[in-house]
């Protein structure tokens, strides 16, 4: 966790740098976009564990399966916010990312 001391009078809002530092930056000069008529992409994302109905219910999008003592989640994620929106679903539920891996299409 970040502390900041913020000044009297000074203003701590979304756009106080804590978002900046969160900003994803393409790799490789690679298009975060899509365009419209682009299919999603397809996505197989391990977790440790076995998840249970509830939790498996946090991703209604993808298909969950067991694999060894892992969970393996797949399918289509219309866009790169889509995916970072299930990674930071992992992270709030305190699941151990293992792998995430985009698929070849179809």
């Amino acid at each position: 966790m970040r502390i900041r001391h913020i000044r009297k009078g000074s203003h701590a809002g979304p756009d106080d740098g804590a978002a900046a530092s969160r900003r994803v930056t393409p790799a490789g000069g690679e298009d975060v976009t899509r365009a419209p008529n682009d299919p999603p992409h397809r996505y197989r994302i391990r977790v440790r564990g076995h998840l249970g109905q509830t939790i498996r219910g946090a991703f209604p999008a993808l298909q969950a399966r067991a694999s060894g003592g892992d969970t393996v989640l797949t399918g289509p994620l219309p866009d790169r916010a889509a995916l970072h929106g299930v990674l930071a679903e992992i992270e709030a539920l305190g699941l151990e990312l293992l792998e995430v891996r985009r698929l070849p299409p179809v």
